[in-house]
């Protein structure tokens, strides 16, 4: 969670997604809105996940925010040429998707969605750097409600323990969630996913400090209430690490190592939280449902570590 010093500055929820691609589509936006309407600069980011030797992509549309991103962007300006394009390694804030329709093609009518947000850094990738890579991973962090852990029994393939986290983005007076469903990959996450699941059906505020990798879109078409027949999506991800776990606003994960005389004590599951601002006070959204809902001001905040 980032702060500032300043007392009339607000705190923000950081959900940050970061990893290397190639750099397009540099373009300025044009903005309605009168005279004091002013056009944004923005680009497309198509990410490396997977296999350096075979890898996949996800394209992200965003607007640059970062003043050093802006610098490295604008110089690609009109830049088309597939072997021009750099390889820049970024940091993406506030991720959402962006459901539509098709409107044309041999797909028209289906649904579809876009990965957005805020490039708050992208610098330049070495490319002896690049060449070690093995494996290109698109990690996402941030805080979040854990919702709806269960284990899932498919037909077809393993049994694998999932999970929603209802993440937090934007100012901690007003946050907004985004719902993200989620395979559990490792064990040491299971492992703590497992043991918030009697506190979950309690109906209790479980939130946790995460990494994701591979982040993903899955678009559909909703089919009840008043807005069916409307585009949706939803984000997917692996989670693949837990750094905090938060009960009803006590830290119970991971414990702070007793003094040396210090005996210990029947309740060392529930110690204190700290006394620093968090999401404990924000009120905690009820459990995603399958079809999830799916011009900040600019910023360029810390990682989620200060959480």
């Amino acid at each position: 969670m980032t702060t500032s010093s300043s007392s009339n500055a607000k705190s923000y929820f950081d959900l940050h997604t970061s990893g290397i691609g190639y750099l397009k589509n540099v373009r300025e936006v044009p903005v309605r809105g009168g005279r004091r309407a002013q056009p944004f600069l923005a680009c497309k980011i198509d990410a490396l996940v997977g296999p350096a030797k075979d890898p996949s992509y996800r394209t992200f549309d965003l607007k640059v925010s970062g003043a050093k991103a802006k610098e490295l962007v604008e110089s690609y300006m009109g830049v088309d040429d597939r072997r021009k394009r750099p390889l820049v390694r970024f940091r993406i804030g506030d991720l959402w998707p962006d459901p539509f329709i098709r409107t044309e093609g041999e797909r028209k009518g289906e649904a579809a969605a876009g990965l957005k947000g805020r490039l708050l850094k992208a610098e330049l990738v070495d490319r002896g750097e690049f060449m070690r890579i093995e494996t290109h991973e698109l990690i996402t962090r941030g805080i979040g409600y854990l919702n709806r852990p269960e284990e899932v029994r498919p037909k077809d393939g393993d049994p694998f323990l999932a999970c929603c986290i209802a993440a937090l983005a934007g100012p901690t007076d007003e946050p907004e969630y985004r719902y993200i469903e989620t395979k559990v990959k490792t064990e040491s996450a299971a492992h703590l996913v497992r043991r918030c699941v009697q506190a979950v059906e309690a109906e209790r505020k479980v939130l946790i400090s995460f990494f994701l990798n591979d982040m993903k879109i899955d678009a559909y078409l909703r089919t009840k209430g008043e807005r069916a027949g409307e585009a949706a999506a939803s984000l997917e991800a692996n989670l693949v690490h837990i750094g905090l776990i938060k009960i009803d606003g006590q830290k119970v994960y991971p414990l702070a190592a007793p003094a040396p005389d210090t005996p210990p004590t029947e309740d060392a599951s529930a110690s204190e939280a700290e006394d620093a601002p968090d999401a404990a006070s924000v009120h905690a959204p009820e459990p995603a449902e399958r079809e999830p809902v799916s011009e900040e001001q600019e910023r360029e905040p810390e990682a989620v570590e200060s959480f």
